[in-house]
């Protein structure tokens, strides 16, 4: 065995050595990104759970600072969705339980562009790992992140970042916005 290797003796081929960049390639489907596939993945599952409830819902063209209509007959809102795979503990050593973490003022990769006032109407946070969906009125959230805590469980006195699955529905929306369903 002279002049080769034990995979050339063997007449197989030696098996290659992939980059980290190669192997979150494969391992994530031919280079989609994580973070794409995530947002994809909650937009569909707002657009489901509309259309169960009865409304019309639309997914809204690539492009547009909106991810789904909602055609009420008197009006059309705007969502724009937000989504995360699991909870978070982003100060292990100052909270006491973890927390789904949104940041609801930026748009894009990274983060670089900031919404406008009049862009959308309504956020859709949606918690992947539990297919839970919370709705807000955008008038309603004047903060750069929102926590939205573990559905269940209840929290000493939460701040200004802290809101429950429980307490945002889109009906509660629906009249957050004054804004009326045709009777059908």
């Amino acid at each position: 065995m002279t002049g080769g290797c034990l995979f050339q003796f063997a007449g197989l081929q030696s098996p290659q050595r992939l980059s980290p960049k190669l192997k979150r390639k494969q391992r994530y489907g031919g280079g989609r990104s994580r973070e794409l596939e995530v947002g994809k993945a909650a937009e569909h599952l707002v657009c489901a759970d509309l259309l169960m409830r009865g409304h019309n819902a639309f997914l809204s063209d690539q492009g547009l600072p909106y991810d789904v209509i909602v055609d009420l007959g008197s009006c059309i809102l705007r969502l724009q969705v937000k989504g995360t795979r699991q909870p978070k503990n982003p100060m292990p050593f100052k909270r006491v339980s973890d927390g789904y973490f949104f940041q609801i003022r930026r748009a894009g990769k990274g983060s670089k562009r900031l919404y406008g006032d009049d862009e959308f109407d309504v956020y859709a946070l949606v918690a992947l790992d539990i297919r839970t969906i919370a709705y807000f009125a955008k008038c309603n959230l004047g903060t750069q992140t929102v926590c939205l805590r573990v559905p269940g469980l209840r929290y000493g006195q939460g701040g200004r970042m802290a809101r429950y699955f429980e307490d945002a529905s889109f009906e509660q929306v629906l009249r957050d916005l004054a804004v009326s369903r045709p009777i059908d």
